[in-house]
Parts: C-alpha cells; sequence; structure tokens
C-alpha cells in the first residue's frame, strides 16, 4: 500500500510539472512582465537578469520564452530559438536622482553631476546602449572617473533612488515605473544608440502552454501594459 501511495504521489508530482514551463525576461522589463503575468494567471516560473545572465539560465534549464533584445538573443546568446514575437521598441534614456537636474546629455560631465551609472556594457541591453550613446555623442573619454557599473537596469535604478548616484542609463520602461522616486529622466536620440528590438523568443521548450502565453502577448490587455511602460 506505502509503495502504491508513494508512487501516486511521484506521478501528481510529475503530471503538475508538466504543465508548467519557465520563462526569463531582461531585467529591465521586470514591472510589465509580472504585471501581465498576473493578469494572465497562471502558474509561471520567471527568471529576470541581464541578458547574459538570462542566456546562462536558459543553457542549464529548460526555459520556453526568454524576453528581451532581439539582436542579442539572435547574435550573442549561442541559443537557438524558433519563433520570435514581436513585443516593442524599448527606448533608453538619462534619469537623474531627486538631488539634481538635468537638461541635457552632455550635462553629465559637468560638476555638479559626481556619479553615473549604467547596467554591465557587455552583458546587458541597456549597457550596451549606454555605451554606444556615450562613444556617440563623444562623451566616452571624458565621464571614465563617474562612471559606476551595475549588472542590471533596477540595480541602476535603485541607485538613483536612493541618491547614491546623481545620474543613470537605463530603459523607459524603468523610468516610467519609478517616475515619482525620481527626479526626472531625458530621452536619448535613437541615432545614439543601436535599435532595440523587444521580443518574446521562443525554444524548443515551447510546447501548448507556453504557446497560450505568447498568444496572450499579443491581446490587446497584454499591449496596452507594455504600452504603459514605454514599449
Amino acid at each position: 500500500i506505502m509503495k502504491k501511495v508513494l508512487l501516486a504521489l511521484v506521478l501528481s508530482i510529475v503530471v503538475t510539472n508538466a504543465s508548467d514551463f519557465k520563462i526569463a525576461a531582461g531585467a529591465g522589463y521586470k514591472k510589465p512582465i509580472q504585471k501581465i503575468l498576473k493578469l494572465y494567471n497562471k502558474k509561471i516560473d520567471a527568471f529576470y537578469g541581464n541578458m547574459r545572465q538570462v542566456s546562462t539560465q536558459a543553457k542549464h534549464t529548460d526555459l520556453a520564452l526568454i524576453i528581451g533584445d532581439k539582436n542579442f538573443l539572435q547574435n550573442k546568446s549561442n541559443i537557438d530559438f524558433i519563433h520570435y514575437t514581436s513585443i516593442g521598441e524599448g527606448k533608453a534614456v538619462l534619469a537623474y536622482s531627486k538631488k539634481t537636474k538635468l537638461n541635457t546629455l552632455n550635462e553629465i560631465l559637468s560638476d555638479k553631476i559626481k556619479r553615473v551609472s549604467m547596467p554591465h556594457p557587455k552583458k546587458a541591453i541597456y549597457g550596451i546602449a549606454a555605451m554606444q550613446i556615450l562613444h556617440n555623442s563623444k562623451l566616452s573619454s571624458n565621464i571614465d572617473e563617474k562612471l559606476f557599473i551595475t549588472a542590471t537596469v533596477p540595480q541602476v535604478t535603485t541607485y538613483l533612488i536612493t541618491n547614491e548616484i546623481d545620474a543613470g542609463f537605463i530603459n523607459l520602461t524603468s523610468a516610467l515605473a519609478n517616475k515619482s522616486k525620481l527626479g526626472g529622466y531625458i530621452e536619448i536620440d535613437k541615432k545614439l544608440y543601436s535599435k532595440i528590438d523587444i521580443v518574446a523568443a521562443s525554444t524548443k521548450a515551447c510546447k501548448k502552454e507556453c504557446k497560450e502565453l505568447l498568444e496572450f502577448l499579443q491581446t490587446e490587455e497584454a499591449k496596452e501594459i507594455f504600452t504603459q511602460y514605454g514599449l
């Protein structure tokens, strides 16, 4: 009898887990994704990090879906994706803390700005964009002493909120999500950085339940949330 009970328990665990699937997303998109998953109201395990962290996670687990920058996922993740579903265009901003005020990008070189932060320039979407912005605006050679590197967009945002830095490169999504806690932000000229196509990239682990979520991401309710968060 005990063996039958144990077998029944094991089978129930297998069946339960069979309907679950895992997704990952760039940390800068955590808030809209959480809001959408809450609206979707089904059990889904979600992991958030910079694109390098997300890609590493995908190699060690059976991630079905990754939401992030198409260029990075397609060319730098070393993951074989079977389909890309468009979500929107990501926008880079220069946000500043409540203890300061910025009107132009060039002002990050002024004496009033002591510390400027960005996500990791080789691992995070907006770290890559920030480096392109600094290089293309010819500010990179003059800002090294002020520059402070973090892992993700949410970390830069947290440092801004706690006034530990004066300015930081983040995405519009994070700036809108934390608008009341920031001094403000400047939208950056799109000509200064490569276009950021945010997609839901599906792997071979994306089965029926995953495809249903992909369909939900294309609904008006989901699109409305993405729009609210600057996508």
